[in-house]
């Protein structure tokens, strides 16, 4: 296990990464059709009259801390304003976001959450929209010991070409949403109130003959809690988990709006173990079924027959049908185990300039 000092030294090290290395999503695509991000670090800065995805005024490309997470800001990002556009998505495509840049060193979970506007998205109040999570995905491996940090969900996003993909539910009912693209950077994330989030909003417009109504979702400011064990997370201490599982993405839990909700790119971990223990369930059951039969079939002939002859006969079925059916509940339970996470590549960590800048509204806190 880590020293202390190793593990604050190394949270040090990693926040210390200058603020370009920061970033915003630049474009967003849909259907073929791309759409670009808001750019809070050129002007004009405020709300954009041909675009679809939410301004800020995080002008340094910086972030909402753990701190400030009942503070509107966690929302849509630092004084966040509407869009003035939205942009059709069919329930059931998918919306590509692509970002401009992020720092490998910037370790942590990717969250999408839709929110129904209940009319026109460019006028709705963020504080009154509640959001329920579409799609999630988590840490994927375990770092190998000594402070050494694993594979999180933004090194997939990084290898994806900095492209995150999510689908709409197909399921959902046409109307005016909100989909909350949320990065969350833990590298500071041993100290209460250091972790840091990067929610950027964009407006869609979902079409289609889906029936499913939203769900009762959560308002921004109470979805997470600065103490929350997925936000107060050491990413330096992986001695501490016993698999990548352990690690609990913040927020509450992806809704059932149908098989569509969620993507390739953002199965959770708590979805992804809850199919493997359907599937798991479902193959020990059959198997179980199978020998149940197996055994009623044979006590049955045994208690007709009135020969050696027919004893014998029913002895060797006995035998065939115990290990036909052994070796289908063996087929089954081995079915139904998960597939192993590939390990984790080693990164060099980035090393940084040491500036400081102070972020839009956060007075206190700095990186």
């Amino acid at each position: 296990m880590p020293s202390t000092f190793t593990s604050t030294l190394l949270a040090a090290l990693a926040g210390a990464v200058s603020v370009a290395a920061h970033g915003h999503v630049t474009k967003v695509t849909i259907d073929g059709k791309s759409y670009d991000g808001f750019d809070p670090t050129s002007a004009p800065y405020g709300t954009q009259p041909d675009s679809v995805t939410w301004s800020n005024g995080a002008k340094d490309n910086g972030f909402v801390l753990s701190s400030a997470l009942q503070d509107p800001d966690i929302i849509c990002h630092l004084d966040a304003t509407n869009a003035a556009l939205s942009a059709p998505v069919a329930a059931g495509g998918e919306v590509s976001l692509t970002w401009n840049q992020w720092a490998d060193s910037h370790k942590g979970p990717v969250i999408d959450y839709l929110a129904d506007c209940g009319g026109d998205c460019s006028t709705v109040d963020k504080t009154t929209l509640k959001w329920f999570k579409i799609a999630e995905m988590g840490q994927l491996t375990l770092g190998s010991g000594g402070g050494s940090v694993g594979k999180f969900a933004d090194d997939v996003l990084i290898e994806d070409g900095l492209t995150w993909k999510v689908t709409i539910p197909s399921t959902l009912k046409a109307g005016n949403y909100v989909l909350r693209h949320e990065l969350i950077a833990l590298h500071e994330g041993g100290t209460e109130g250091k972790t840091q989030m990067y929610p950027q909003c964009i407006n869609l417009q979902v079409t289609g003959s889906g029936t499913a109504s939203p769900p009762a979702g959560v308002v921004g400011t109470a979805l997470y809690k600065s103490t929350d064990a997925g936000i107060l997370h050491n990413i330096y201490n992986d001695e501490a988990l016993s698999s990548p599982s352990d690690y609990q993405i913040p927020g509450p839990a992806l809704v059932a709006l149908g098989s569509s909700a969620g993507n390739s790119n953002s199965n959770g971990n708590a979805a992804v173990s809850s199919a493997s223990s359907t599937t798991a369930a479902a193959a020990a059951t059959t198997a179980s079924s199978a020998v149940s039969q197996a055994t009623a079939t044979t006590a049955s002939t045994v208690v007709v027959a009135t020969s050696s002859a027919t004893a014998k006969a029913t002895a060797t079925a006995t035998t065939k049908a115990t290990a036909a059916a052994t070796t289908s509940k063996a087929s089954a339970v081995q079915t139904a185990q998960p597939a192993s996470n590939s390990p984790a590549t080693t990164r060099p960590k980035k090393t940084c300039n040491g500036r400081r800048r102070r972020h839009a509204r956060q007075i206190k806190n700095v990186m």
